[in-house]
């Protein structure tokens, strides 16, 4: 577009933005020749010719030719995509530098040191370098993409794998190290975030951004300037007192790594750094198998003479590792068959508790299915079935305990018994054959109260049993004559032929006495007023009441005479 363009007094200028690019419309009057206008123009010109070197696949989804698919891992100054190469299926993992950090040129020498490094090396256990790219908007690595979480991570999440695959990872480890040290570099950030491993055990050694070369002599004697750097927990004694690096300063922060695959711990701890680092120089490491007591002595022997304090007590390279771990038993059970076991021992003692103590056919029947089907229960079943038996034997001596209480059930005859209701049914048999009655027809009705009056209540011995009949002289028994009336409040009847009687307070006897037959006088049978109704039984009432003298209503029943 040309200057006479610009002036015409409208244009179309492509503007680049945060978000999205746009094409804005930009209207510039142009009334003749101003000092204005150009200022202007030239600003847009400059617009322009800044957009135009900016490639078209320089948006938010692409870097260069590389199409954004994920982001891997993120860190401090750079993160890690996964891109696929634009029109191919390729795919690579890309480590790029944040905004921010492209304002630093230190990081910016980094990242371009560390593909450098990369591209040095070549080893199956090493990542992959494929290229490094410099440019004004980005500054990234093209690396191998090796789809695999990092052994960290691992430890966080399934330490026991790790541990059941310890031999694997040890091993690629020392010949990534290996190599290295051979292409005369030493690693100087070996930890379990720099190493990966998938699912079939394959390693790779990632992150050279703080290797350094090895030194020569001359280089040793002056020891080394730069700044101490790496990750404090894993930090060699000789980088912290800035001396030359060599091949046992790995072996230290590999020595370390194992420690913390074997036991899930660091064997230094610092509550501040410079508190760590001096342990690192000075505390004497306890042994692995005081945090795991499955870990082997002579694993213990070569991990402590990995990370002693003297570069001279350790293995001379890693070549001498790798000949060292190759006749050492890392563990004395093999740890995903002890878990194996851990955790069969906790089904089982759960599976006693929700069976019970009790052995029945139900639970038999149970233990022997589950048996079937689990082989580790079907060992515990005979130590699980043993306890039981001493159980049930074992209440028996307590049973003398239990007859303790006999004594104590032994006076309880002697308590006053319950004969409160045994005087009548003495009473009655008594009753029957010494009344002076001839025979008696059986009146439905015998015994029971008359009508719409309630029953009366059970009567006391002595008492209503034994009243006189029409015609015959009160009885005399040999008792207290207050044991023969009715309650006070009781109304007595007249009755033909019977002088009516004072009422007396009854009192209980103590025991039945014996009722006097009364002398024969002819009499019409007459039920006795005082008998006693049997539950549950609702007679027919008598044809007469003149005879009752214990009902307390009798002047309020009807005249049925």
């Amino acid at each position: 577009m040309s200057r006479n363009a610009l002036a015409s007094g409208l244009l179309f200028a492509r503007v680049s933005e945060p978000d999205a690019s746009a094409f804005r419309l930009i209207e510039v009057s142009v009334i003749g020749p101003s000092p204005i206008t150009r200022p202007v123009l030239t600003r847009l010109e400059k617009l322009i010719l800044a957009d135009k070197e900016k490639t078209p696949a320089a948006d938010d989804n692409k870097i260069d030719h590389y199409v954004k698919m994920g982001t891997i891992a993120m860190g401090k100054h750079a993160m890690v995509l996964e891109v696929q190469e634009e029109n191919t299926t390729n795919r690579f993992a890309m480590k790029v530098l944040l905004p921010e950090a492209m304002l630093e040129p230190e990081q910016v020498q980094i990242l371009k040191y560390e593909g450098k490094v990369a591209q040095s090396l070549d080893h199956p256990n090493i990542i992959k370098w494929g290229a490094t790219v410099h440019r004004k908007t980005n500054v990234y690595l093209i690396l191998e993409l090796f789809k695999a979480l990092n052994i960290k991570s691992y430890l966080l999440n399934d330490m026991v794998g790790v541990q059941s695959r310890l031999r694997k990872l040890i091993d690629c480890t020392s010949q990534a190290l290996l190599h290295m040290h051979e292409k005369g570099w030493v690693h100087l950030d070996v930890k379990p975030d720099n190493i990966l491993m998938n699912r079939s055990s394959e390693v790779r050694l990632i992150d050279f951004s703080l290797t350094e070369k090895l030194k020569g002599a001359l280089g040793k004697m002056f020891g080394s300037k730069k700044e101490i750097g790496g990750t404090l927990s894993y930090i060699a004694p000789e980088t912290i007192k800035k001396e030359a690096a060599s091949p046992q300063t790995d072996i230290y922060s590999f020595g370390i790594t194992i420690y913390e695959c074997l036991t899930g711990t660091f064997p230094f701890k610092g509550s501040t750094p410079r508190d760590l680092l001096m342990k690192h120089l000075t505390a004497a490491p306890p042994p692995p198998s005081d945090f795991n007591k499955n870990v082997t002595p002579e694993m213990d022997r070569m991990v402590l003479r990995m990370i002693a304090k003297k570069p001279g007590n350790r293995q001379k390279n890693m070549q001498e590792v790798m000949s060292e771990f190759r006749n050492v038993q890392p563990f004395k059970e093999d740890p995903e068959k002890l878990r194996d076991l851990k955790l069969a021992e906790a089904k089982a003692s759960e599976g006693q508790q929700s069976l019970g103590k009790r052995l029945d056919s139900r639970t038999d029947h149970a233990r022997a299915e589950r048996a079937k089907v689990d082989p580790e229960f079907a060992k515990t079943l005979p130590a699980a079935n043993a306890p039981p038996q001493p159980k049930a034997a074992a209440p028996e001596p307590p049973k003398p305990a239990a007859a303790k209480p006999q004594p104590v059930a032994a006076p309880r005859p002697a308590q006053p018994p319950m004969p409160m209701p045994m005087p009548m049914p003495q009473m009655m048999p008594g009753y029957a054959p010494q009344m002076p009655f001839g025979q008696m027809p059986m009146m439905p009705g015998q015994y029971a109260p008359m009508p719409g009056y309630p029953g009366m209540p059970q009567q006391m011995p002595g008492y209503g049993a034994g009243g006189p009949m029409p015609g015959m002289p009160p009885m005399q028994m040999p008792m207290q004559p207050a044991a023969m009336m009715p309650q006070p409040g009781m109304p007595m009847p007249t009755i033909p032929g019977v002088p009516p009687q004072a009422p007396a307070v009854m009192s209980q006897p103590t025991q039945p006495l014996p009722v006097p037959v009364p002398p024969a006088t002819p009499a019409p049978a007459r039920p006795s007023a005082g008998s006693v109704v049997r539950p549950g039984q609702r007679p027919t009432p008598p044809p007469s009441a003149k005879d009752v003298d214990d009902l307390p209503t009798m002047d309020e029943l009807p005249d049925v005479m």
